[in-house]
């Protein structure tokens, strides 16, 4: 609705309809007023109802594009909408009718008006009632407009969230993680049975965590962080000191929404693209910042490079996109890696 009002095409359509408008309300004062009934008289009525209506209708959307009206979400409160279209189509009209018929009724003119008069209230309601059909227009418009969108997106949401989901399943499922989780569980049944029995129940915990948020959008930045500690449970297995993820979140934040398994892919491009050894240890940060989810870890790239298709980062920044107004901030800065991400 906001690109209408100042759009030329739109403008020159609303004051051609206007114009119509204009003459003809212009003809039912001219019949009824004698001193009007020449040229001069034709030019008065009709530059006094190109003015009014001009007044009336310009005035209107620019309430509902500047007030509260674009302010308020369909989501969230689709009446209060509707109620302020409709509380500007009484009003605005209404003040307008004074206004004009007080201070540039006898002006234009050339005699004073008759608030009072049949003919006045007739021509109150009429113009009433077509605020009130504009409005209703715009709104339904501006609702099939808005449902469209939203339709649209949520089936963008819906293949963006697919594909990520495939791509976490493959970071988990390939024959490269499948092996190393093997191996690492092979070595520790008969060193550390105990271990390797917490082993294989956070490794349970990974997928079944994967399988039972593959319908949802958004996750509770508390069920992302449980699920990550069984994540970097089976790492550390496997790296030892040489891999550290440091978590300081305040608890007040954990109720915030961020877009499923959001966490996890930021730690497997950490780990998928940096050196991990005893003397380049990978450092991990999660923590809060300006507001925003950080994940930071010290950038040691690997010579050699891991088969990737370059799609785990855009996919993030893709889904954020749909879901908040908020980006993605990507830094390479100072030997550190950042990535911030919107709390929803």
């Amino acid at each position: 609705m906001q690109g209408h009002f100042f759009d030329k095409k739109d403008i020159l359509i609303r004051h051609a309809i206007i114009l119509v408008l204009a003459m003809l309300f212009g003809l039912s004062i001219i019949a009824d007023k004698p001193a009007l009934q020449n040229l001069e008289g034709w030019f008065r009525g009709f530059a006094w109802n190109f003015l009014f209506i001009a007044f009336i209708w310009n005035g209107n959307m620019a309430l509902i594009k500047a007030g509260p009206f674009e302010r308020l979400s369909w989501e969230k409160e689709p009446r209060k909408k509707i109620m302020a279209a409709l509380v500007v189509a009484l009003l605005w009209p209404i003040l307008s009718y004074y206004i004009f018929n007080l201070y540039f009724y006898e002006p234009i003119l050339g005699f004073p008006c008759e608030l009072g008069s049949k003919e006045n209230v007739i021509f109150l309601i009429i113009t009433v009632n077509i605020t009130l059909l504009i409005n209703a227009i715009m709104v339904a418009n501006e609702f099939f407009n808005h449902w469209r969108k939203s339709t649209l997106e949520k089936e963008a949401l819906k293949r963006i969230t697919i594909s990520a989901e495939f791509e976490s399943l493959k970071n988990q499922v390939n024959p490269h993680f499948l092996f190393n989780a093997l191996n690492t569980l092979a070595g520790l049944i008969d060193e550390e049975p105990a271990i390797a029995s917490r082993f294989v129940q956070k490794l349970s915990s990974v997928y079944r965590y994967l399988l039972s948020q593959k319908d949802k959008e958004t996750v509770s930045l508390g069920e992302e962080l449980d699920f990550l500690k069984s994540y970097v449970f089976l790492y550390q297995i496997r790296f030892g000191e040489n891999f550290k993820v440091d978590i300081d979140i305040p608890s007040h934040w954990l109720h915030k929404e961020i877009v499923t398994l959001t966490l996890q892919m930021l730690l497997e491009n950490a780990i998928k693209h940096n050196v991990i050894s005893k003397e380049k240890p990978l450092l991990v940060s999660i923590g809060i910042i300006n507001q925003k989810l950080c994940v930071n870890n010290n950038l040691q790239p690997k010579t050699i490079l891991t088969e990737s298709n370059g799609i785990g980062l855009q996919n993030i920044k893709n889904r954020y996109a749909i879901v908040s107004e908020e980006t993605v901030e990507i830094s390479n800065e100072n030997g550190t890696f950042s990535v911030c991400v919107p709390l929803i």
